[in-house]
């Protein structure tokens, strides 16, 4: 929370040139998100990004209704396999390991007084997905997959506090988004990170699966489109 505090108030003494921005509407959220892993997360996974979708809904001037959709990866390597295939020969495939968050939360978005630049504060409750997914493509397949398999499949309930600054573009109509959440995904989660899947001496797969909490700090820039256009000053 502490880095959430700080992030926050740094966002606070931003202020850009801009029209005065009108009372706090709806509209459709897309962003850029980078995820510092927090506690003993950070331990095992440096950093994660992605993107998020979602939508505000409007229940009073400075009030409304947040969803969200979030997916963060935290891992993702290619490595070239030689499999038998007996008397056709060989293929050459190449398996890749993706490690991601899938999240999915709905909650509260409060405005806060403000001219050029608008202050929010929300939270949401939801949940989130950590997955790790291999999958092999290789010339004989024209590269697409021929075989997938989900190693780790974990979901958990997620809380999440957030604080942002709008910033007016195109006289309103669309705002800039700069902001920051902390989401904690409860005490204990399982999940894999780069180089968890292993083979011992007779080909069979080792798991090396961690389990431990996994919060993690969001920093998001992205824009809201407002339902309706600018609708007003």
């Amino acid at each position: 929370m502490r880095a959430l505090r700080s992030i926050a108030l740094a966002l606070g003494f931003l202020v850009l040139p801009a029209a005065p921005l009108a009372a706090q509407n709806g509209g459709f959220i897309i962003n850029g998100q980078l995820g510092i892993p927090q506690g003993e997360f950070a331990e095992n996974v440096a950093v994660a990004g992605g993107f998020g979708l979602g939508m505000l809904f409007p229940l009073a001037s400075e009030f409304g209704i947040r969803a969200g959709f979030d997916l963060q990866l935290y891992g993702n390597d290619t490595r070239r396999l030689v499999i038998p295939v007996g008397a056709a020969g060989n293929i050459n495939a190449d398996v890749t390991t993706t490690n991601a968050i899938v999240g999915l939360g709905i909650g509260a978005q409060l405005g806060l007084p403000g001219e050029r630049v608008k202050p929010y504060v929300g939270g949401m409750l939801g949940f989130s997905n950590f997955n790790t997914h291999t999958s092999a493509s290789g010339e004989e397949s024209d590269s697409s997959p021929f075989a997938s398999n989900t190693n780790a499949s974990d979901n958990v309930l997620s809380k999440q506090a957030m604080a942002g600054m709008y910033f007016p573009l195109a006289q309103g109509s669309i705002l800039f988004d700069l902001g920051a959440r902390y989401t904690w995904n409860g005490k204990s989660v399982r999940y894999l990170t780069p180089g968890d899947i292993s083979e011992d001496a007779f080909g069979n797969v080792i798991l090396n699966i961690r389990e431990s909490p996994a919060d993690i700090l969001t920093v998001t820039m992205g824009v809201t489109i407002r339902f309706g256009g600018n609708k007003g000053k």
